[in-house]
């Protein structure tokens, strides 16, 4: 063997070994992310999308009354009517200054977005 035929099968013998050490190594098999890949959509339960909803029609309400002018009085007469009816908290953020509408328990459900 000449000297560049031995070079020739020395890269090639080194480079099949780095392809070799460098491969993925799957601990799951293929099947499986396939099964989560396809898998069935999550449904949303008809409770949250009710919630969801009330909490649009909540924060309309408060965005009309405040762009109507009402006195603070009313805003918080307003708020506590949408609570008891809709099940919905709507406070001004402080950080933000849009509404933003809350479950019962704090989790926020719904936020304005700037125009």
């Amino acid at each position: 063997m000449d000297k560049n035929t031995k070079t020739l099968f020395i890269t090639l013998g080194g480079a099949l070994l780095l392809i070799w050490l460098l491969r993925p190594k799957n601990t799951k098999s293929t099947k499986g992310l396939l099964d989560v890949k396809y898998a069935e959509p999550k449904q949303v339960s008809d409770t949250e999308t009710k919630l969801k909803e009330n909490a649009v029609i909540g924060l309309k309400a408060m965005r009309e009354a405040i762009d109507n002018k009402e006195s603070k009085k009313e805003l918080d007469k307003l708020s506590s009517m949408i609570l008891q009816d809709y099940g919905v908290k709507v406070m001004m953020s402080k950080t933000t200054g849009l509404l933003r509408a809350m479950s019962k328990d704090g989790k926020v459900i719904k936020e304005e977005v700037r125009k």
